[in-house]
């Protein structure tokens, strides 16, 4: 099967940069019509949500594709009976192969046309890729990236903003080429890798450019593990486990962990206090605390169980 690239107008291609609205024109106010299947599709299974990307026919991220993902990671991020969100891919094959490059193309032109220069000071406006994104890091419940095959560029950038990445086992590419073609990672990956991997190890992967097979992944710590079966199916594991804990302290936890690089110890210690006092005296936990006493395990082999 041929997959076409979608070719995209440059004003929508501007939601992804955040550009001015002047670019934009009137496509700012104009009604979406209704979720092409193709785009995107969603399932949700005793609260674990499951959005998949793409499908036979839709293999690269645009605009209408982030703007849908948008949507729906914030109604889940609202929802309190969804537990957990799991991202996936629906192309055989793939995860999400990368952004459009029609649509790049398209609105590198448009700016060179317009004489429009980006100073490194130059005012950042986030577009759907930074709202998806930070919906994933921000929300109180945790966001898994099952990578059920390719994901370059924007779409492996994405899964770096999901706090757990799974990924099974196959003839496919994880990483960040973009430098091969004279660019550079655009959508989070020279900020987010380094957070994740190192900086140094980072730094090798984007200058080299070249991505990684699944298990060189998880070796390199793109990903946090690798299957020998389906990946959705190892997310679902995860998820279901993830719903037998309390969804406070799974937020909680979240909360401290994703702001534990940027926080002063002092003060992530203090509010860890806090959160764990919080927890401390709830009914949930003071219950789970009291059947685990009654239960009086003393076998090493065996852990807290409520």
């Amino acid at each position: 099967m041929q997959f076409k690239e979608a070719r995209l107008p440059t004003a929508t291609f501007h939601i992804l940069h955040g550009a001015k609205r002047e670019i934009r024109g009137n496509n700012l106010n104009r009604r979406e019509p209704p979720m092409n299947a193709d785009v995107l599709t969603t399932k949700v299974t005793e609260g674990i949500a499951v959005i998949t990307l793409g499908s036979a026919k839709r293999m690269y991220f645009d605009a209408e594709m982030g703007d849908a993902l948008t949507e729906r990671l914030q109604e889940f991020a609202g929802d309190p009976n969804i537990r957990v969100v799991i991202v996936t891919g629906g192309t055989p094959g793939y995860f999400n192969r990368h952004f459009s490059i029609p649509a790049l193309i398209e609105f590198a032109e448009a700016v060179r046309a317009s004489g429009r220069q980006w100073p490194d000071n130059a005012a950042y406006h986030g577009g759907f890729f930074d709202k998806a994104m930070a919906l994933c890091e921000t929300m109180p419940k945790p966001v898994i990236a099952a990578i059920s095959g390719t994901a370059l560029a924007g779409a492996f950038e994405f899964t770096l903003a999901c706090d757990i990445r799974i990924a099974e086992d196959g003839d496919y590419l994880i990483g960040l080429p973009e430098t091969e073609l004279g660019l550079l990672p655009g959508a989070s990956g020279t900020q987010r890798l380094p957070r994740t991997i190192g900086p140094a190890a980072a730094l090798m992967h984007i200058l080299m450019g070249r991505p990684l097979n699944p298990r060189e992944a998880e070796k390199k710590g793109l990903v946090h593990e690798t299957v020998s079966g389906k990946a959705i199916d190892r997310a679902m594991e995860i998820a279901k486990r993830f719903c037998s804990h309390t969804p406070e302290s799974l937020g909680y936890i979240k909360r401290l962990v994703r702001n534990a690089i940027d926080t002063p110890l002092a003060e992530g210690l203090a509010l860890e206090r806090n959160l764990f006092m919080r927890l401390c005296v709830s009914d949930q936990a003071l219950a789970r605390m009291r059947s685990y006493e009654e239960k009086k395990i003393t076998d090493p082999s065996r852990s807290l169980e409520a």
